[in-house]
C-alpha cells in the first residue's frame, strides 16, 4: 500500500519554494564568482607588494655596494609608501568583498532553514541559521590574511616614510617614532575591518525570510 507521498505523482510547489529555490541556485553562482574574485584581489596584492623590491632590485644593479635601506633612492621609498596605500585600498575592497560572501552564505542558510521548517522531512549537515557565518571571526583565516596584508601596507608605509623624513634627531627617535607610526596603520586595518564587521552584524538583526499573505 503506496503512502500519501507515493503515488508517483510529483508534488507542486508552492509559489515561495519555486522562488526560494530559483534563489538557492542564483546565490550558489553569485558566491562561487565572489570567492574568485576574493582570490583575484588576494593575486593583485601579492603582485602590488612584490613591486617595490623589483624597483629596488633594478637600482641594485648600478651599485656594488652592499644593499642597505639608508641607501635606497628617494623615488623607491615613495614607491614603498605609495604600494603601501594602494595595498591599503585593496585590503579594504578584500574585505568588503568577504563580507559580501557572508551575506550570501547567510541567506543560503536561511534558505535551508526555511525548508526545514515546512517539514519536508529534509535533513541537513550545513548550516540552517541567518545569523551564521559571522561577519568577524576572531583567529579565522580572513582575519589572518588582512593581518598579514595590514602588516605589510604599514610596515612600506613606515619605512618608506622613515627614508624620506629628514629629521635632525637621532636615528634612534626616528626609528622609535616610525616604529609607533607602522604600529598604527596596522591598528587602523584591523579596527577597520572590526568596525565594518560590527556595523554589518547590527544591520543584518531580526527575522529572515518572512512572506505577508
Amino acid at each position: 500500500m503506496s503512502g500519501p507521498h507515493e503515488s508517483g505523482k510529483p508534488l507542486e510547489a508552492t509559489k515561495e519554494e519555486t522562488f526560494l529555490a530559483a534563489e538557492y541556485r542564483a546565490l550558489i553562482d553569485l558566491d562561487g564568482a565572489r570567492n574568485e574574485r576574493l582570490d583575484r584581489f588576494l593575486t593583485i596584492y601579492m603582485t602590488l607588494a612584490a613591486a617595490p623590491w623589483a624597483l629596488y632590485a633594478l637600482t641594485l644593479k648600478e651599485h656594488s655596494d652592499v644593499p642597505s635601506f639608508s641607501t635606497v633612492p628617494p623615488f623607491v621609498a615613495a614607491g614603498f609608501v605609495l604600494i603601501g596605500i594602494l595595498g591599503a585600498l585593496v585590503v579594504t575592497m578584500y574585505i568588503q568583498v568577504w563580507f559580501t560572501i557572508v551575506l550570501y552564505m547567510r541567506a543560503l542558510n536561511a534558505i535551508r532553514g526555511y525548508f526545514l521548517e515546512t517539514g519536508t522531512g529534509l535533513t541537513f549537515h550545513l548550516p540552517v541559521k541567518a545569523d551564521k557565518p559571522p561577519y568577524y571571526d576572531r583567529g579565522n583565516y580572513i582575519q589572518l590574511a588582512v593581518a598579514g596584508m595590514a602588516l605589510v601596507n604599514s610596515g612600506y608605509i613606515g619605512l618608506g616614510l622613515f627614508r624620506l623624513a629628514q629629521w635632525p634627531h637621532a636615528p634612534g627617535a626616528r626609528m622609535v617614532v616610525f616604529s609607533g607610526l607602522i604600529l598604527l596603520c596596522w591598528i587602523g586595518h584591523m579596527r577597520y575591518f572590526s568596525s565594518q564587521a560590527h556595523k554589518r552584524e547590527s544591520h543584518s538583526t531580526g527575522p529572515s525570510l518572512r512572506w505577508k499573505n
